[in-house]
């Protein structure tokens, strides 16, 4: 009886568990943009893009990647991580891919 017991325990804590994580809001990638009209840098690790529908993001990296050439442009891309099976936005310049850590909704640039 106590086995049948620590079972339906178990699996009504893995079921809140899932719940839980089910809840919580993917981060926001590039994808989620439906494209970058613009952008404008924001220092070393920043990074303001302006959606298709005009509305302004800041990207912040790991890597300072704005420090770079960026007279020729960069690009915006999102892949699946193998490791973790999440989706990553990234920021190319030059050859050089800086992992996006934050993706946030902002009124407007605020350049430096």
């Amino acid at each position: 009886m106590k086995s049948h017991i620590r079972v339906i325990m178990a699996a009504a804590l893995a079921g809140l568990s899932a719940s839980a994580i089910a809840a919580e809001p993917a981060p926001l990638q590039f994808t989620d943009l439906g494209g970058v009209r613009s952008w404008k840098s924001g220092g070393d690790t920043t990074v303001f893009v302006k959606s298709k529908s005009d509305q302004w993001y800041r990207a912040d990296m790991r890597e300072t990647c704005m420090k770079y050439d960026t007279s020729k442009g960069i690009n915006f891309i999102t892949e699946l991580d193998p490791e973790t099976n999440h989706k990553v936005s990234k920021v190319i310049v030059e050859r050089r891919i800086c992992v996006v850590t934050s993706l946030k909704k902002v009124d407007s640039p605020d350049v430096k």
